[in-house]
């Protein structure tokens, strides 16, 4: 077999593809270190929403990656954490294929065998909440390998654990990766567990990306005192993108499962998130900020009760219909 080392130029779901990195895929360039919390950095050397674009036609492929920290949850299946999943393109349409299975912190698995010869169109998905140390994609020896790079402007989500793929089965069903099949479209995953709080911080690394859209899902992880101190300055930081200071930004209310849960005093506190955050996205409007957006959480995930794993945390199911919504959301927007 012939082994091809994957670096971050044959990445989509990466920040400055050309930057240096400590570890290949992961989602900053070591530029920004400096200039995050430790927490927010540490979460971006997952390589969340990191996906490898291909055409090739080979009989046999084989994936080898190797794992920082081989992590474990209680909630979350050791394929989403830390396996990869491999899609295939055929008549316009993204079909599942093969997972790899993850065994420790070095792995290696035949994710395609015995395929009689022809040119097809991959797609890799990486682990949604590990660091990809070393990552080899292994081919027939007189294969080709041609990568792809979607050339639109990127989608950019920030966000919280939902968005960087809490708590799906494999990471192709991260929501953001199902976006980006379903759209054709390169969807950049900055979801960081716990940590999504509308920082100016993170927002100066948004307003360096010409991006076509950035989405904000950080609802989860913040109180009402965070939504009104931190969404305006947030928003004014990314407006001083220098590549397009009117690109939409789009934020999404906070999703509840179940509004008739026994547990009302929860579920009052998001309601009085979600108006704070209406009440600032209207404020921006007036304030003559263009193309600010809400996604309202109504019809998002709550056709029934069986969206998550833990009443937050997305299963499958959920993740499917957070996108399903956000598609439609922004279809109704006119604004792909």
């Amino acid at each position: 077999m012939r082994y091809y080392d994957i670096k971050a130029p044959y990445a989509q779901g990466l920040i400055e593809v050309n930057g240096f990195r400590e570890h290949p895929v992961q989602r900053f360039p070591q530029k920004y270190k400096g200039s995050l919390r430790k927490e927010v950095w540490e979460l971006s050397e997952n390589s969340a929403g990191v996906s490898i674009s291909f055409i090739s036609d080979t009989s046999e492929l084989l994936v080898r990656w190797s794992l920082k920290h081989d992590l474990k949850m209680h909630h979350m299946t050791d394929v989403g954490i830390k396996g990869v999943d491999l899609y295939q393109k055929k008549n316009d349409t993204w079909s599942y294929l093969a997972t790899g299975l993850p065994t420790g912190m070095d792995n290696e698995q035949f994710l395609l065998k015995g395929l009689p010869k022809g040119s097809r169109q991959y797609r890799l998905h990486l682990p949604l909440y590990d660091t990809v140390t070393n990552i080899q994609i292994g081919l027939d020896d007189d294969s080709r390998f041609d990568s792809i790079r979607d050339k639109n402007r990127p989608m950019v989500f920030y966000g919280t654990s939902l968005t960087q793929g809490g708590c799906v089965s494999r990471p192709g069903l991260a929501y953001t990766n199902i976006i980006a099949r379903e759209l054709d479209h390169e969807c950049i995953n900055l979801g960081f567990s716990g940590n999504g709080h509308l920082e100016t911080s993170v927002a100066q690394i948004l307003a360096e990306i010409d991006a076509k859209i950035y989405v904000i899902e950080c609802m989860a992880n913040i109180d009402r005192d965070i939504v009104n101190k931190n969404t305006m300055p947030l928003i004014k930081t990314i407006r001083n993108n220098a590549n397009d200071q009117n690109a939409h930004i789009i934020f999404i209310e906070q999703c509840v499962t179940d509004l008739d849960s026994p547990y009302q005093d929860l579920i009052d506190s998001v309601i009085e998130k979600n108006n704070e955050l209406n009440k600032q996205v209207t404020k921006a409007i007036n304030e003559g900020h263009e193309n600010i957006h809400m996604i309202k959480q109504i019809g998002c995930v709550d056709g029934d009760t069986e969206a998550t794993v833990d009443g937050i945390h997305f299963n499958d199911l959920g993740s499917q219909r957070y996108a399903r919504h956000f598609i439609k959301s922004i279809d109704d927007l006119n604004i792909i």
